[in-house]
């Protein structure tokens, strides 16, 4: 008996399945309309029908009667849970339109969940995109992206939440961690949001962005010689210049270890030049390098080895002893 009863109703949702098929076309079968847009759709038999509209939008009674189609329409739609239904007489035949409504966002702003004072690299950041009194908010894809001061783009994240089918607008906010690195100073932060819509939306999809965000990152100095830590011979007698540069935010100050044997060296900008002149034999070891910001320090050490003079500059400097003795004497 079981079986047969089950036979029946799959008969019969069978034959609803056809019946209502058959029976009622509406076309377009799923709108995408703008709130306040007008928007409209047909309903169709196949044979002449009593048939109506029922919608708290555009409805209207069964037909006097009977017709082959009949039209939905609204000058404004202003209703966000709308479901437009066509029927036949006595609702043996029905037929309910697919309709969205859509409403793009207010504002969407890029900021801090809690303003770092200031930003140091490697250390982590919450990133807010809040997206104002948008429509249906389940269709919405939000975006964070960098770009570099070289004007590279990143694409950092991309969310999207569900909402249970929630028609009316509403507020969205979407957040990301965010870890900076020295190479991110300069560089701006925005978020875009996006309704995605499917293929009935409007095309390309809708895209509102933020303001972009401006970011300074504090980092310790870290140190760029050229050609870098390493270790010169100089010829006794000579004066020598030893160059350190460093890039940190806020800007490094230098400080120089040398020889003990070795004099105070001359220095300018900042310390980060010195100069020795008259170099001797006593003035050859290490010369450190520190620069530093109150984030760190980093440093760089020239091998520096102070050798005699060569042969050829001691013969020639022996001639022009003798040229002057043979001048004074003529």
């Amino acid at each position: 008996m079981e079986i047969v009863i089950g036979l029946l109703l799959s008969s019969l949702s069978l034959y609803c399945d056809f019946i209502d098929a058959e029976c009622l076309v509406i076309s377009p079968a799923r709108l995408v309309v703008k709130y306040g847009d007008p928007a409209s759709s047909n309903c169709s038999s196949d044979t002449p029908v009593e048939m109506g509209w029922e919608a708290t939008q555009g409805g209207t009674g069964l037909t006097d009667k009977e017709v082959k189609f009949l039209n939905w329409r609204v000058d404004s739609v202003n209703d966000w849970n709308n479901k437009p239904r066509c029927y036949t007489e006595g609702g043996q035949c029905q037929k309910q339109l697919d309709i969205t409504v859509y409403k793009l966002p207010d504002s969407v702003s890029i900021s801090y969940r809690k303003y770092p004072d200031p930003m140091v690299e490697k250390h982590q950041y919450q990133l807010q995109c809040l997206v104002q009194n948008i429509a249906p908010i389940e269709t919405l894809r939000v975006t964070f992206y960098k770009v570099n001061t070289t004007g590279e783009q990143t694409e950092l994240d991309t969310q999207h939440k569900s909402k249970d089918n929630i028609k009316t607008p509403e507020n969205g906010a979407y957040t990301l961690d965010f870890t900076p690195s020295r190479d991110d100073d300069g560089a701006q932060l925005w978020c875009s949001a996006m309704l995605d819509l499917g293929p009935e939306g409007p095309q390309p999809p809708p895209v509102m962005e933020s303001d972009r965000l401006n970011i300074n990152v504090l980092y310790k100095p870290l140190i760029n010689m050229s050609p870098g830590c390493f270790s010169m011979n100089i010829t006794e007698g000579d004066t020598q210049s030893l160059a350190c540069s460093a890039k940190g935010n806020p800007a490094p100050s230098y400080d120089w270890l040398r020889p003990q044997s070795a004099p105070a060296p001359n220095t300018t900008e900042g310390r980060s030049v010195v100069t020795i002149t008259n170099m001797a034999k006593s003035h050859s070891g290490e010369y450190t390098c520190i620069a530093r910001n109150h984030l760190g320090n980093s440093t760089c050490t020239v091998n520096v080895e102070v050798t005699g003079a060569s042969c050829q500059a001691a013969g020639s400097a022996m001639v022009a002893v003798l040229l002057l003795q043979l001048i004074h004497w003529l």
